[in-house]
């Protein structure tokens, strides 16, 4: 029995070998903090950031850029742009599957997970493998899906992020706006626009509770440390 075992493990060649997960995806979890630190010489270009703060939780892993559906045999492949994906590997091949049930029966309807290779490490994917039962299947993707390492966030009611974004400088006047996002951190929630008279630097300004002292502007950003932050 043992020695028929064998024969037919190598009859249905990677039917015997198994899924080993290399990085399984992390969370959800709380991330709490504020960027830059306090008191830290930093630099901004317009548009971006200089000062965040927040609270929120996410999970990190893989997540597609691209929808794809293919035919394998008389089944699909089905995979929606955003879905999460965990990193693993067959027999030293590194693959990158599905959390969900992506590969579909036409009878039974989702049945397992589909992977992808990305056999350049270029952050595309070129085949696509299933395992439906006993024997992988494999087929090649005619355009490349896009993939990329990736946080979600999971929306809590206590969940917050608050943001000073630079808006540039124009004839003394320092330009800058706020964003707040409560519970969902996909859209901000309140946003408003303050602008500065500056006669010399290095100046101190002040939105809220948070202090800023601006060191200097010019046409490639601002350079500048936070003094305090919200509270």
């Amino acid at each position: 029995m043992r020695k028929l075992a064998a024969a037919l493990c190598v009859l249905a060649l990677s039917g015997c070998t198994t899924v080993t997960v290399l990085e399984a995806n992390k969370g959800p979890e709380e991330r709490v903090g504020s960027v830059p630190s306090i008191g830290t010489a930093s630099e901004a270009s317009v548009g971006n950031p200089i000062f965040s703060q927040f609270r929120y939780w996410s999970r990190t892993g893989y997540r597609m850029k691209d929808a794809f559906s293919t035919r394998v045999g008389l089944s699909k492949v089905v995979v929606a742009e955003g879905d999460f994906l965990y990193k693993a590997s067959i027999e030293g091949q590194v693959l990158f599957c599905t959390e969900k049930a992506s590969f579909i029966d036409p009878l039974a309807g989702p049945l397992t997970t589909a992977c992808f290779v990305d056999a350049n490490s270029d952050g595309t994917f070129t085949r696509v493998k299933a395992k439906p039962a006993l024997v992988w299947f494999e087929d090649a993707i005619p355009k490349p899906l896009r993939y990329e390492r990736s946080e979600l966030v999971t929306p809590k009611a206590d969940s917050f992020k608050y943001e000073i974004l630079y808006q540039g400088t124009s004839k003394g006047t320092l330009r800058l706006s706020y964003r707040e996002y409560i519970n969902d951190m996909a859209r901000p929630s309140f946003f408003q626009e303050v602008s500065y008279d500056i006669a010399a630097y290095p100046a101190e300004i002040a939105f809220k509770s948070v202090r800023i002292e601006v060191l200097n502007t010019d046409n490639t950003g601002i350079r500048y440390r936070i003094l305090s932050s919200f509270q």
